[in-house]
């Protein structure tokens, strides 16, 4: 390489890091310019751009969201920025002369899968290196193709017709991976053999070996082909592992291939079964490595080893020339194509030789004991069902610093490793025997409000919210899944487990409260439950009047919505924990958040019907309030009308004239008194609308019998009160409420032993009888029929016999305006 391509890599490097190091900034907290998320990338400009103005805006798009927020991102180390870097290397060298990238491609390539094998302890086998996860499996699946249909090259799926090649998969697994599968191969899904799981013994996640060994023996014998078995070195969420050991008996009986993934592939890194001395045989035919994730190191690629045909072949060394099954890999494109323009082997090999095999090590040992210190703290918890393996195996007698310093066996070093930790809060049993039913929908929703929480107050320790089929929401904490590198630390592990505690009394105290919650709901008359399909809270309740259930219209709706709208506006000036929901049926209620064991109930549901009455008060009262002075404006329109026209008639139109009037008001001048329109003033308290001359004569509003100078002013010349009374829709439905009122049609007669109760509206001619009880307070409308004689005494109106067809609207106004006192119909006065 001459000294100018060398100065060139060099200066590529450099500027390289230097750049990752200027994205890297956005995890140290530095401001962006204001005008970085201004630029505008739909069109491409006419005007070429600085390179530091185009890392700038890539740095702003990174680093904040869409609304301009900043980020949090993780710190990076010095081998993840090493391997950043590499990229860009790599990206260089596939644009060198294609014998050099051929001879680089080679030495990497070369390099890397030797150090793979060593550490892993497969030996004789090849890699492939992808950067799709299941790339892998697809080509091993095609290489079986060409193995078992020889003509597979030349006759394509013709071939499969006498015999259908069959994948065996467990139920467990993703769906999506055998049918991404068969899309990539052209093969129908009748082709996957869904194993079922264990149901007696053994793990109920874990494949029935027993069941496999059956469907194998009954494919054979009807013809079909055995292709390939998808075993579990942890499963996707749980981490349980599928008995590898007896499933590559039954492989090597039928003559299938057994591709092994999953997390606990990592176990074979560890330092007691890397000093076997090639001595024993390889856990499967093939492995899927997710080295990028175990080690916390992004950007690497995935590597699926597979072992070399002809190892078992005890005749290999005896055969001359190249066996058909040593093109195989070839044929399904395992090979590494060192003609490519992309080296996705040359980042790991950075990344291995900055770790060394001490860091590969460590790094996985630390994500082993991560998992087991997480396992033991929680598996101390009553109510928290783990789900998860329990490391050390079924005893618990091994931990992974032992694992580590001792040898042991495969199938031990498997099942005394867990990948990760999956636990879930369930109900409480009586006999504090083991729940191992799935829980109820109620429990779901709050393992999914415990999960938001940890993540928020306790981020050192990620967790995820899965959910399972038969068990239901559950949080998963996977360390060969933290992107960062670091494992969480005992301080932080103790911090996550205090944090755990706290909500755990939270939880239990909330389930505690929801029974005593819907009891007390179910029996008030203002409280509706309210089911909240999403909410982990106590519950909701819809604060609706008695009666609004009979008439739920749409205008009654948005006044119910209203309302509770209104009423919660309210509750949170008091206490954050009430919310506003909506339940299935669009209307609106209040939600109650997650209680204490110090709680009350009762108390918090009499605050929300306190509170709830104080608010339908309210709103009649100003909803009264608009109609009177809607009503007032209406009044006054029609006085000011009334009156114009009156004076139209009584000056003559002939005054409006053009011309003529002028000349008729000079011939016969106005009187003084005929003045013009007065205007109207609303009399809220008296609820009448008045002329306004005493206004304009004593330059003031004044109340009745008040004057300057002690002079009592006139009573105006016009006043008309404002006809009816506003009665709101709410007022109508909550017809048997204490707040509504209660309107009698004419022609109904009371006889006796009825009792009037408050807020009872008599109308026209309704027939009041004897022994008839008006608690306080009825109004009586005008042409009500009482017995004779009003007997006022002590500011109490009574009602006796004898009285017929008596307006007693206008008498009671009568009565108040000679005793300048308050009339009221008091209870039980008759």
């Amino acid at each position: 390489m001459t000294t100018d391509n060398k100065n060139s890599l060099g200066e590529l490097a450099i500027e390289a890091s230097e750049i990752v190091s200027r994205l890297e900034q956005a995890a140290e907290g530095v401001p962006i310019p204001e005008n970085v998320h201004n630029h505008s990338t739909v069109f491409l400009g006419l005007e070429k751009k600085h390179t530091d103005e185009i890392i700038k805006t890539i740095h702003g798009l990174i680093s904040t969201d869409d609304e301009g927020e900043p980020l949090n991102f993780p710190s990076l180390d010095s081998v993840t920025k090493l391997v950043m870097v590499t990229h860009s290397l790599a990206v260089y060298c596939g644009g060198l002369e294609r014998p050099i990238l051929q001879k680089l491609s080679t030495r990497f390539t070369t390099d890397t899968t030797r150090w793979i094998t060593q550490l892993f302890g497969f030996l004789d086998c090849s890699a492939f290196y992808h950067e799709d996860h299941l790339e892998g499996l697809v080509r091993v699946t095609r290489m079986m193709l060409h193995c078992k249909y020889p003509r597979y090259l030349e006759d394509g799926a013709l071939t499969l017709n006498n015999s259908l090649p069959t994948v065996y998969s467990s139920v467990a697994s993703p769906l999506g991976t055998v049918q991404h599968l068969c899309r990539q191969l052209g093969l129908p899904l009748a082709c996957v053999r869904p194993v079922p799981v264990n149901t007696y013994f053994g793990s109920q996640y874990t494949m029935d070996v027993s069941a496999l060994q059956k469907m194998l023996a009954d494919d054979v014998a009807t013809g079909r082909m055995p292709l390939i078995v998808i075993a579990d070195a942890g499963t996707p969420v749980t981490g349980h592992i599928d008995n590898i050991s007896r499933i590559r008996e039954l492989c090597k009986v039928h003559g299938t291939w057994l591709h092994v993934r999953g997390h606990s592939v990592a176990a074979l890194a560890l330092p007691n079964y890397n000093q076997r001395n090639g001595t024993v045989p390889p856990i499967a035919d093939s492995l899927t490595l997710t080295l990028g994730s175990w080690l916390g190191i992004p950007g690497l690629p995935m590597i699926t080893l597979y072992r070399l045909w002809g190892t078992t072949n005890p005749n290999r060394n005896k055969q001359v020339g190249v066996s058909r099954e040593s093109t195989l890999p070839v044929l399904a494109g395992l090979n590494t194509d060192h003609q490519s323009r992309r080296i996705l082997s040359l980042p790991l090999w950075t990344g291995l030789q900055k770790l060394g095999t001490e860091g590969v090590h460590s790094r996985i040992k630390e994500d082993f004991l991560a998992s087991e210190r997480l396992w033991s703290a929680l598996d101390v918890f009553r109510q928290v069902r783990m789900l998860s393996p329990k490391p050390g195996g079924e005893s618990g007698t091994y931990t992974v610093a032992e694992l580590v310093s001792k040898p042991s066996s495969i199938p031990l070093l498997m099942e005394s490793t867990a990948c990760s930790v999956v636990f879930q809060f369930v109900p409480e049993t009586s006999d504090n025997s083991e729940y191992t039913a799935k829980v109820p929908p109620y429990y779901d929703k709050l393992n999914s409000w415990l999960g938001q929480i940890l993540q928020i107050d306790a981020p050192q320790v990620p967790i995820d919210i899965c959910e399972l089929e038969n068990i239901g929401v559950v949080l998963r904490f996977c360390p060969f899944e933290n992107v960062c590198g670091q494992q969480p630390n005992l301080e932080e592990m103790q911090a996550f487990i205090v944090c755990l505690e706290q909500q755990l009394v939270i939880l239990k105290a909330t389930v505690h409260h929801r029974e005593s919650f819907v009891k007390l709901v179910e029996v008030s008359p203002v409280l509706k439950i309210v089911d909240l399909p999403d909410w982990a809270g106590l519950g909701g309740v819809r604060y609706c009047p008695e009666g609004w259930e009979q008439i739920l219209t749409d205008q009654a709706k948005e006044e119910l919505n209203h309302l509770n709208m209104v009423l919660v506006d309210t509750l949170r000036s008091t206490d954050a924990a009430f919310s506003l929901g909506e339940g299935d049926n669009g209307l609106m209620c209040v939600r109650f958040g997650m209680l204490t064991p110090e709680s009350d109930v009762e108390k918090l549901l009499d605050l929300v019907v306190k509170v709830g009455q104080s608010v339908e008060e309210n709103s009649r009262v100003l909803d009264s309030m608009s109609e009177i002075v809607k009503k007032g404006i209406e009044t006054a329109t029609l006085d000011l009308q009334k009156e114009n026209e009156e004076r139209l008639w009584q000056e003559g139109i002939v005054r409006h004239i053009p011309i003529v009037g002028t000349f008729v008001n000079w011939w016969s001048p106005k009187t003084k008194d005929a003045g013009g329109i007065r205007g109207r003033s609303l009399n809220l308290t008296q609820g009448v609308v008045e002329s306004t001359e005493n206004i304009y004569k004593y330059h003031m509003q004044m109340g009745q019998g008040i004057a300057p100078g002690g002079i009592t002013p006139p009573t105006p010349q016009i006043q008309t009160p404002i006809g009816g009374s506003h009665s709101r829709s709410s007022s109508h439905a909550s017809a048997s409420s204490q707040q509504s009122a209660v309107k009698l049609e004419s022609s109904v007669k009371l006889d006796s032993s009825v009792k009037l109760d408050s807020s009872v509206k008599l109308d026209s001619s309704v027939k009041v009888d004897s022994s008839v009880k008006l608690d306080n307070p009825v109004k009586l409308d005008t042409s009500v029929n009482v017995k004779p004689d009003i007997v006022k005494s002590d500011g109490v109106v009574k009602l006796d016999s004898d009285f017929s067809k008596l307006n007693l609207e206008n008498s009671l106004n009568k009565v108040n305006s000679q005793n300048k006192e308050v009339v009221e119909i008091k209870e039980n006065n008759i």
